[in-house]
């Protein structure tokens, strides 16, 4: 057995083992990830806040909400029931609510009475601050005398002013426009009675087999409520839904762009040579660089993820240059298929090398995502090129065929413009027109780091989460404070300081609501206070012909995880983390300036707002990408320098770096804002664009309009693949397709650049 058929046996057996691990693996379905949230940056050098951002979007993102309306009351509750009973029983979501129950509400009662001496609504503080007690006393005498008035006597002997149920009434529970009827959450509107289901995923959110299983549950819920009930609507809100709907737009827009790829590969192949073993073995050059990206991805990460199906999908259009480079010689004067390897081999090794260089530094961008995406495209590809070295010179038997007359004279015509010296005005008139594109676009670039305009989410959700914030007031914004202290009681005390700022924040209209466990459970130092502000309770006892009732201790101060073991506020926990950590949520902020200033000179207190700190981060990493593009150019040199020798090695530079630079002001000139994902797109164009700038340096002998033919057929199908992403509705995706688009066609335009004769270009 020759060398070259044992090698051929060795990357077979690899293949065959690559072939079967993910046969094995896809027996019961491929893991497959789809939390795009891995592909955003996640480099917040502080822990405490990072850990904050944790817990509040692992509440989040873990919740699922469900309203239920209809005409009849009783046909919303029957229909809830439904979804809150088929949900459970699947085993998919856990019950809870923010409504405190009958019992849980006595429990809390029973928790909080013993230290109502120490308890007061924000607004009676206020009162009792300013001396208005008298205030207060009236509002007692009216809810006792008052039209449908009623107090309990024995609260009234212990609290006259009824200042603990005014407390009690002024909690700040979520949701607070729904009340429990027959046991039900419900908020009455639009004609409809609305009745609300929620609780906690009893899996992963972004577990493509969870959604699976609850959306069948969820389907098969919705389905029987509306046999029953069909004139009900069912609205949803959870981040399952949109992880779901994310994973599913990622999928089909995989599912697109491979499936229009391959097919306008085939055509093109068989349009172009006219014969089927050219096609029959790039299939399979394909097939094997994804089967082997694929393995390696379960290998190394234990998953797929959906982002890396999407970006690979389009790496057909790269894998199969090597198959198209090869039979391009079928169109030159080598009839052997060793000869024909041998004229190329040097071309595609140094191409597989600057494109992997490409790949691998896209994997050093800080997103865990595309982590993966560099794997899988950098495996598939250098599978792909093992491909045809090892296996197509013992399986290509194509005859030689003449190269048509029109590529012919399009091909040598490009040639002769970039080496001919009778040519100058050509070359004149393209530097004329690339500088003036670059300079009007470069004039009207502008960049665009906003997160939210980089991901795309489903319209109909967007409305439906509107309509539950509308209907039941939850709140969905994102920014909240972090308050930190060295042990609990201190940071109830900073987190009053804070609402102190909030509330006149509240009353000058930036901000609607907040919540923060000492608005629940108060400080031990402002129970205290509270305590001392409360009014003289003899006189209005007099007042009302009751008995001073006997001496009560005075107890220890409440503390919150008194109020925690109730479970009656869940609300409570979930704002409390671990050592001295708290939560400050903020409902409605109108005035993101005023807010974040509300922190200013407050020891151990932060704003935080995720959204606007992804932004920043991805614009910090669209400018670490463009320090990538000078990292890959500058690894790429020295291959080539090895190859070429240095003069020749940076000509060969000259294509794929001029068209980086072009990019962005062809954009520009188009509308589109120069992104992190167009700058990451451009480590490819200089990767791909050095592999045409390769080829053609390796032909700069005999200028054979055969290399270029060639090189313009990879170019067809790069563009059949990279360039459909434009396609995607996915913003990211969309501008990540246009860089690449319009990069690798300046990349080809330019690329006989490097094959260019004269003294100083041997």
């Amino acid at each position: 057995m020759t060398t070259a058929r044992a090698w051929a046996l060795v990357w077979l057996v690899v293949v065959l083992a690559a072939a079967l691990h993910v046969a094995i693996t896809a027996r019961h379905g491929l893991p497959v990830a789809s939390d795009l949230m891995t592909l955003l940056p996640r480099e917040d050098r502080d822990v405490v806040v990072q850990r904050a951002k944790d817990a509040v979007t692992s509440a989040i993102s873990q919740r699922v909400v469900i309203l239920v309306g209809a005409a009849e009351p009783a046909a919303a509750r029957a229909a809830a029931a439904v979804f809150r009973d088929r949900l459970n029983q699947a085993g998919v979501l856990a019950p809870s609510t923010d409504i405190p129950a009958a019992d849980a509400l006595k429990r809390l009662g029973a928790a909080y009475f013993p230290h109502r001496a120490g308890l007061l609504a924000d607004a009676d503080r206020a009162r009792l601050i300013a001396g208005q007690s008298a205030v207060l006393a009236t509002r007692a005498l009216s809810q006792l005398y008052g039209f449908g008035g009623s107090a309990d006597g024995r609260l009234l002997a212990r609290d006259p002013y009824l200042l603990f149920p005014a407390f009690l009434t002024a909690l700040p529970l979520p949701a607070s426009r729904l009340i429990l009827d027959q046991g039900w959450p419900t908020v009455t509107a639009d004609g409809r009675s609305w009745v609300l289901v929620t609780g906690h995923l009893t899996g992963e959110a972004t577990a493509l087999t969870f959604q699976r299983r609850f959306l069948a549950a969820f389907q098969a819920a919705d389905a029987e409520a509306r046999s029953s009930h069909p004139e009900v609507r069912v609205l949803r809100l959870g981040a399952l839904f949109y992880a779901e709907a994310g994973a599913r737009q990622a999928m089909a827009d995989a599912g697109f762009i491979g499936t229009i790829s391959l097919i306008g590969t085939i055509v093109l192949m068989l349009v172009i040579f006219r014969a089927v073993t050219p096609l029959v073995l790039a299939v399979v050059a394909i097939g094997v660089g994804l089967i082997t990206a694929i393995s390696a991805c379960l290998l190394l990460f234990g998953s797929l993820h959906v982002a890396a199906q999407l970006f690979g999908s389009s790496l057909i259009g790269i894998t199969v240059d090597y198959a198209l480079l090869y039979f391009g010689q079928i169109f030159s004067d080598r009839t052997e298929s060793a000869a024909r390897l041998r004229a190329v081999l040097p071309g595609i090794t140094l191409g597989m090398a600057t494109t992997a260089i490409g790949y691998a530094t896209l994997g050093l961008a800080p997103f865990p995502g595309l982590h993966q995406v560099a794997v899988f495209s950098a495996v598939g590809l250098v599978a792909s090129f093992l491909t045809v070295v090892l296996w197509f010179p013992l399986l290509d038997r194509t005859p030689q065929a003449p190269l048509d007359r029109v590529r012919r004279r399009l091909a040598a015509g490009l040639w002769r413009l970039w080496s001919e010296p009778g040519q100058w005005r050509g070359r004149l008139a393209v530097a004329v027109v690339a500088v003036a594109v670059g300079a009007c676009g470069y004039a009207r670039l502008q960049t665009d780091d906003d997160l939210r305009r980089q991901q795309a989410l489903a319209p109909a959700l967007v409305l439906e989460q509107a309509e539950i914030q509308r209907l039941t007031g939850f709140g969905q914004t994102t920014q909240f404070f972090v308050v930190q202290a060295k042990d609990g009681e201190r940071t109830l005390e900073r987190e009053e300081m804070l609402g102190d700022r909030l509330e006149r924040l509240v009353a000058a209209g930036a901000l609607r609501g907040w919540i923060a466990p000492a608005r629940f459970v108060p400080s031990a130092a402002r129970q205290a206070e509270n305590r001392a502000l409360r009014p003289a309770e003899a006189p209005l006892r007099q007042r009302l012909g009751l008995a001073d009732p006997p001496p009560e201790p005075v107890p220890d101060p409440l503390v919150p995880a008194e109020i925690v073991a109730t479970g009656a506020l869940p609300v409570l926990s979930a704002l409390m983390l671990d050592g001295g950590l708290d939560v400050v949520t903020l409902d409605g902020v109108n005035d993101p300036v005023a807010v974040r200033a509300a922190a200013d000179g407050l020891e151990g207190v932060r704003f935080v707002d995720p959204t606007r700190d992804l932004t920043s981060l991805l614009g910090a990493y669209r400018q670490r990408a463009v320090a990538l593009l000078a990292l890959s150019a500058l690894l790429m040199v020295p291959l080539l320098a090895w190859r070429y020798g240095t003069r020749r090695a940076l000509l060969v530079m000259v294509p794929p770096v001029v068209a980086v630079v072009l990019t962005p002001a062809v954009l520009a000139l188009a509308g589109l804002p120069f992104t992190f994902f167009v700058a990451m797109a451009l480590v490819l164009v200089l990767s791909i664009g050095s592999d045409y700038a390769v080829f053609c340096a390796e032909d700069r002998v005999r200028h054979d309009p055969v290399t270029l033919a060639a090189v313009a057929v990879a170019l067809s199908t790069t563009l059949l693949s990279f360039g459909l992403m434009a396609a995607s509705d996915v913003t990211g995706v969309r501008s990540f397709g246009a860089a690449l688009a319009v990069g690798v066609v300046l990349a080809f335009v330019l690329a006989p650049l490097a094959g260019r004769r004269g003294p100083n270009f041997p």
